[in-house]
């Protein structure tokens, strides 16, 4: 299976759709499912600065009320073509795809053998283990457990997701707007967590004064904003979700595609949407797996 969503503001209709079809070019077999944003107001509570670099520009902001109007085509031209879709109206991609990919008894249950988390976001890699890795289209990269481990990771090795997850909460997370320790980047947070033992570690080595460097004692003193972060960016830490997720799928239909392809102006696309195209193969290819993974995600959602 392949979780993908989260898509930039950048991207319009056709490249979103593009982007999906590429995967699943790029994992034959899989079952894509594409999960999209819904508005987790507990972030802001949290941190009021929150993601507001997304719109301080008239061009950023532009971007965004653009996609915010063609994401509904997007839907409803990933319905027609097959594709499972997740959404949540009080949760980001981010919790949706904690939800599928960090339960593991879930994932045993449902006999999921693999998941593929396709994101630009390293924050997924917090739920990367034996049976989940993460692929970035942006770059083609992947990052598996065995990968974190190694300097193939930016700014690692990591001793595993948790210590990646707790080190990017001390350093914050420019692309979200989230302020962390001045002056301490991931690699940095990293050696002093394992330096010191944990973050508890690092306190107790800066009151003992083991610790008398400048970036252990700036970390010590920030304690309330690395919490903070942690909160903000653990998906194990998220609220328990209100109500289930909504779970969307059609069946591939060539006619609709191409109905609304010749609606939004996409000839592009409309011939690679035929019933003899190869993406009308590959979505018959997926089909005997699509129940298994539909009542997967209904059972975590």
């Amino acid at each position: 299976m392949v979780t993908a969503g989260d898509f930039p503001g950048a991207y319009r209709t056709l490249t979103a759709v593009f982007r999906v079809m590429r995967i699943v070019k790029l994992f034959p077999g899989a079952v894509p499912v594409v999960l999209w944003d819904g508005h987790a107001a507990w972030r802001k509570d949290l941190c009021p600065e929150y993601k507001e670099n997304r719109k301080d520009t008239p061009e950023k902001r532009a971007v965004a009320d653009a996609w915010r109007q063609q994401q509904p085509w997007a839907s409803a031209l990933l319905m027609q073509m097959g594709v499972t879709q997740m959404r949540s109206h009080d949760a980001e991609a981010d919790d949706l795809a904690g939800r599928l990919c960090m339960d593991r008894s879930a994932l045993e249950e449902y006999g999921v053998g693999h998941v593929t988390m396709v994101s630009g976001d390293t924050d997924w890699w917090q739920a990367i283990s034996e049976r989940v890795d993460w692929f970035t289209p942006i770059t083609d990269k992947a990052m598996t457990l065995e990968m974190l481990g190694t300097d193939a990771a930016k700014d690692g090795p990591y001793l595993g997701p948790d210590e990646y997850l707790l080190a990017k909460a001390i350093a914050g997370d420019s692309s979200d707007n989230i302020p962390g320790v001045p002056g301490v980047g991931i690699a940095t947070a990293a050696k002093l967590l394992r330096l010191h033992g944990g973050l508890e570690g690092i306190q107790q080595a800066v009151d003992s004064g083991t610790a008398k460097d400048k970036k252990s004692l700036a970390v010590a003193s920030m304690l309330e904003t690395i919490v903070r972060n942690r909160l903000i960016m653990d998906w194990k830490m998220s609220p328990p979700a209100k109500e289930s997720a909504s779970i969307l799928r059609l069946s591939f239909d060539a006619e609709e595609c191409r109905a609304l392809c010749a609606e939004f102006g996409l000839g592009r696309l409309s011939d690679r949407l035929v019933e003899d195209s190869e993406w009308a193969a590959a979505n018959s290819e997926q089909q005997e797996r699509v129940t298994q993974v539909i009542n997967y995600c209904e059972a975590v959602a």
